[in-house]
């Protein structure tokens, strides 16, 4: 585990173009060593995203933990990913309070290109008005583009297309929204309000275009990032087979991943062990990490999947 240092990478050719979100978003993970973050592993899967054509993270969402880290941590993630990310970098600042959201905005922003805020959770089904003055009050003091972040099955709190569009109204800064619900009716309504929208589901990472949405935010496919980096190329170039035979395999890993009794975080993070080398498994409470035997079972399917995305690969270049 290392320190922060004074010089980063070389800016890439992309960093030009730093503030476009350039799909799939991959929500990374935040790895922990002896219970602090270890700002080395975040350096090498820093490296090994960009290194695999991923060109947009998300930070401190759900996946990297937020709800287990403090304020200080989070921004030290940040700050590292920052420094050894040269793609776009969007920085999660959710918080139950507005004023909690709002006082970290002034060390976040120089930090990020995109922020995102989800909506406020534990006191479940608030008042749409509410909502709506919850995100109000964020928006005013924000300077740079901002994406709401539904995900209701967590929060209990859904942002509806109604807040959306009132909010799109008044607010240019207003990007877009991550729709981590499951309801794709509410996505075709966001849609309507002509902002950018990315769905947080594997399973329709092929079929963006038919969804009229942008591309999706990936937790679960950190460890085959390759596979949804593939997915979204081959869209771009519009090889809808190619684009098929990927779905298929990001598939599998997701029904694989889904029957296991461990829950997603923990399994991304033992399966990133796999992928690169010495990563940390380290989970915090209320997760827990994988048993040995669990460890077992992932990272047959890492080899399984990352095999099959080779051979599609050497098939399809014949």
């Amino acid at each position: 585990m290392t320190t922060a240092c004074s010089n980063g990478p070389d800016p890439a050719p992309e960093a030009a173009a730093r503030r476009e979100i350039r799909p799939p978003v991959v929500a990374v993970v935040t790895p922990f060593t002896g219970n602090r973050v270890d700002t080395d592993a975040v350096r090498r899967y820093a490296e090994w995203l960009w290194d695999r054509g991923v060109r947009t993270i998300m930070v401190n969402g759900t996946t990297g933990e937020f709800f287990a880290t403090t304020a200080t941590e989070r921004l030290l993630v940040l700050a590292q990913f920052r420094r050894w990310f040269p793609g776009t970098v969007i920085a999660h600042i959710g918080a139950c309070a507005v004023e909690e959201v709002i006082v970290q905005l002034g060390d976040v922003q120089p930090l990020a290109d995109y922020l995102a805020v989800v909506a406020p959770y534990f006191y479940a089904d608030p008042p749409e008005d509410g909502v709506f003055e919850y995100f109000r009050q964020i928006l005013t003091r924000v300077e740079i583009p901002t994406l709401l972040y539904n995900f209701p099955r967590h929060t209990q709190t859904p942002v509806t297309p109604s807040i959306l569009a009132r909010l799109a109204e008044q607010f240019p800064l207003l990007a877009g929204i991550k729709d981590s619900g499951t309801n794709r009716e509410t996505t075709h309504a966001y849609t309507r309000t002509g902002l950018r929208v990315l769905v947080g589901d594997d399973s329709v990472a092929a079929h963006v275009t038919d969804l009229g949405v942008d591309g999706i935010v990936t937790g679960g496919g950190n460890p085959i990032v390759e596979v949804p980096v593939g997915i979204a190329a081959a869209i771009r170039e519009g090889d809808t087979g190619k684009a098929a035979h990927l779905q298929a395999i990001f598939d599998e890993w997701s029904r694989t991943k889904r029957s296991s009794t461990l829950p997603e975080l923990p399994y991304v993070k033992t399966a990133l062990g796999e992928r690169i080398p010495n990563f940390p498994h380290e989970t915090r409470p209320p997760l827990v990490g994988a048993t040995p035997s669990e460890a077992t079972d992932i990272h047959r399917c890492v080899h399984r999947t990352t095999t099959r995305t080779r051979e599609l690969s050497k098939h399809l270049s014949q």
